[in-house]
């Protein structure tokens, strides 16, 4: 045994740990390492099978979107189309009250 100063007993209990560290130590530091890197690896995993359903979510959002897009350029396409028709057909019946209007001047002239 190794006899250090009267006071300093804290240096025996260390020399066995000390042993037992350096014979024990790397065989526990490769199971201790493969653990922590399984481990890391299955929440990496978790996390790009996360990412890829959230990008999921949101590639079906904006096809959403897209089709609400198409739906409504299809709505205001008829409603354009729609104007248009009641524009013309008010043109005409103001070409043809106009047409009407004048010959009625035309009959008072006479």
């Amino acid at each position: 045994m190794v006899y250090f100063s009267k006071g300093d007993r804290t240096m025996e209990g260390l020399i066995p740990l000390a042993a037992i560290v350096f014979i024990f130590g790397p065989a526990l530091f490769i199971p201790i390492t493969a653990m922590v890197l399984k481990h890391r690896k299955e929440m990496l995993q978790m996390e790009l099978e996360r990412r890829r359903l959230s990008n999921q979510e949101v590639i079906a959002q904006i096809e959403a979107i897209r089709q609400e897009l198409a739906q409504l350029r299809d709505t205001s396409t008829q409603y354009d189309m729609s104007l248009q028709a009641n524009l013309e057909m008010l043109q005409e019946r103001v070409r043809l009250l106009e047409q009407q209007l004048e010959e009625q001047t035309r009959v008072r002239a006479f």
